[in-house]
């Protein structure tokens, strides 16, 4: 891949980071955190019969962002080959499987508003049913999240060593994407075996590093005077 290829592909890694930011956020957290209310299978089903659209429109974002990161997984693979062809596909390995098992938790999500939205279901199940589905629907749906965090974790983290490690991308960006993925793989540690200690500050730096990719890989790319040449990369 020539210099100014892997450019356009950085540009676009850039995009769909910011794009992934949003949608991930306004799907996959925002809404579904006001759904669930601790312990109370009533005002989890209330709240979700009268959400029935955002959770569409969460569930829609959602889609978006998992294409968004479907697309950078495959993306990172081919910018970061030059570093360490086994850790990038390593990391490619590690992205997609923890796609995949969080498209396992939006699926107890969308579950979960079935029971007041789908004709059928509506008339088949007990009015208990309708409530207790929805509540444990969005508790499976967390619990999936939180656990196979790790597994994300570790690819980002194989990322941010080999951008710490290429010379056509700064070393202080691959710490940041490193910490990143550190904060995310303590949370999962965490909550596996010090529950009480768990604390969604360990995301922050996740965000802050999506942030500073998407804010980089847009404005400066990568450094094309040190981008290996075809032959070697």
């Amino acid at each position: 891949m020539t210099a100014p290829e892997a450019q356009r592909y950085a540009r676009l890694a850039g995009i769909l980071l910011l794009i992934s930011l949003v949608a991930g956020s306004y799907g996959e957290s925002y809404i579904p955190a006001k759904l669930l209310a601790a312990t109370d299978i009533a005002e989890t089903a209330r709240r979700v019969s009268s959400s029935l659209g955002l959770i569409r429109a969460s569930f829609a974002a959602y889609l978006i962002e998992a294409a968004c990161d479907l697309a950078l997984t495959a993306i990172f693979y081919v910018l970061l080959r030059p570093v360490s062809r086994p850790l990038s596909l390593i990391a490619l390995c590690f992205g997609l499987f923890s796609t995949a098992t969080y498209a396992t938790a939006e699926i107890f999500y969308f579950v979960a508003s079935l029971p007041f939205s789908d004709p059928d279901m509506i008339k088949v199940l007990s009015p208990d049913l309708r409530q207790t589905i929805p509540y444990l629907c969005l508790t499976v749906f967390g619990y999936i999240f939180v656990l196979f965090t790790g597994f994300y974790s570790i690819a980002v983290m194989l990322r941010g060593y080999m951008i710490y490690r290429s010379s056509y991308l700064p070393r202080a960006l691959g710490a940041i994407v490193m910490l990143g993925g550190a904060g995310f793989f303590a949370k999962n540690i965490l909550f596996l075996i010090a529950p009480q200690h768990d604390s969604m500050l360990l995301v922050l730096p996740m965000l802050l590093a999506m942030l500073a990719m998407a804010l980089w890989f847009l404005i400066k790319g990568i450094n094309a005077a040190a981008w290996p040449s075809p032959t070697n990369s």
